[in-house]
């Protein structure tokens, strides 16, 4: 069972990754849900168990992982509020100036 966790976590990492670089973002908090679901089954079932030192190497190799998958959507996050910032200032130069235009018409 806790292979079954293992490869499933990674499943849900590569998923999460895909929809990320896709910018498809709607699915990502579901993913992520049943990410840190899966990740406490396995971890509660390593820790009742013998402790296997395979188990222990792959759950911190999940956890790098996600923890990739973390930095990235924050750097996505941040790429997104830049240009966001970006089409406001845009959109209030627009704006003053069609206002400069009306008032001189």
């Amino acid at each position: 069972m806790i292979d079954h966790h293992i490869s499933h976590c990674l499943r849900l990492i590569e998923s999460m990754l895909r929809f990320i670089r896709a910018d498809k973002w709607q699915k990502l908090s579901t993913f992520e849900s049943e990410y840190e679901q899966t990740f406490m089954r396995l971890k509660a079932e390593v820790t009742a168990g013998d402790m296997d030192n395979a188990a222990l190497q792959a759950m911190v190799h999940l956890d790098q992982q996600h923890r990739r998958l973390q930095r990235l959507v924050s750097q996505k996050l941040k790429e997104t509020a830049d240009k966001l910032s970006a089409v406001e200032g845009a959109s209030k130069r627009l704006n003053s100036s069609s206002q400069v235009a009306s008032t001189l018409s």
